[in-house]
């Protein structure tokens, strides 16, 4: 069962590694080295979602991301919650829920073919490490509010499954990269922009999901930036450089966007312990095990439902 095609399955991946601002248009840029370790903050937004606004100002080192947000709602005039009610009536099933799952802020972790990336979201805290060079990973996710959590190993293969839910294509898009380039923290970046082809229509049609075929992208990468680190996002594409920033157009309006972005990048020594998760048992075989982690990762992104019969937590 293929839960990547539920709405809060398709939000797991912006939990993976989040981004952040840093972006503007540049003209020569200074030489930069290239990127072999350091940290990375990410930040994700959706531009034009009400829920944006609000949730972006959300701070997780302060803790209980759910007061948070009651505080922020309890803050709101007369006026400014019309005004929020009235645009948040226009929003797809899909995006509202999307909006209040996903993650606005994260860090990565990274040295040479290692990373490991952390991030919070209402509901949840994730982290996530991955091996380039053995193909395997560990992805750990726990609840903000109970003490349940799911961790479990992948491969690489696994990773479109597990978040990797768009899945850009020659035989469904085309791709043009064009001389536009910009700064995106710090690092020059290309711009190529990929258009869904006219009858590669979407798989994912059902009311409240998201299209796993978006009807454009556009995509920054940097020679700077390890072509590695481009398994943190939801979005595969084969790209030979580092993703920087990643604007995913979902409809043909362009009024339903996500926009994925580094926002600072401090090259810096990295320890095995800032790669290193820490468990619970059980630790699950995503392979082995893909039904159970797909439930218990649901109920736990939901708000931390009740456990599927037989659970071990």
């Amino acid at each position: 069962m293929r839960f990547a095609r539920s709405f809060a399955w398709s939000f797991l991946p912006f939990a993976a590694l989040l981004v952040a601002a840093g972006y503007s248009p540049t003209a020569p840029a200074p030489a930069v080295a290239a990127f072999t370790q350091g940290i990375i903050t990410t930040k994700v937004s959706l531009p034009g979602n009400p829920y944006d606004k609000y949730l972006s100002k959300l701070d997780p080192a302060k803790g209980n991301l759910q007061a948070q947000m009651q505080q922020l709602a309890a803050g709101l005039t007369p006026a400014e919650q019309q005004k929020f009610q009235a645009e948040a009536a226009k929003l797809s099933p899909a995006m509202t829920i999307g909006a209040l799952m996903l993650p606005r802020k994260g860090t990565i972790y990274c040295r040479g073919q290692e990373a490991r990336a952390t991030t919070d979201a209402l509901t949840y805290h994730l982290e996530n490490y991955f091996n380039n060079a053995t193909n395997k990973g560990l992805l750990l996710l726990s609840s903000q509010s109970t003490p349940q959590t799911v961790n479990y190993t992948y491969d690489a293969a696994s990773v479109k499954k597990t978040w990797q839910t768009i899945v850009v294509t020659a035989q469904d898009y085309t791709s043009k990269t064009g001389p536009e380039t910009a700064l995106v923290a710090g690092y020059l970046s290309k711009k190529t922009v990929y258009t869904l082809k006219p009858g590669a229509a979407a798989t994912t049609t059902e009311p409240g999901q998201i299209s796993d075929k978006p009807v454009a992208l556009d995509v920054w990468t940097s020679a700077q930036i390890p072509q590695s680190l481009n398994f943190a996002h939801p979005v595969y594409v084969a790209e030979a450089h580092g993703i920087t920033r990643l604007v995913v157009y979902f409809d043909k309006e362009r009024k339903q966007q996500l926009v994925y972005e580094f926002a600072s990048v401090q090259p810096k020594a990295i320890t095995d312990q800032d790669l290193k998760i820490k468990t619970t048992a059980p630790v699950l075989d995503y392979a082995k095990d893909e039904m159970q982690v797909a439930m218990k990762t649901l109920a736990l992104m939901m708000g931390g439902g009740p456990q599927p019969a037989g659970s071990d937590d």
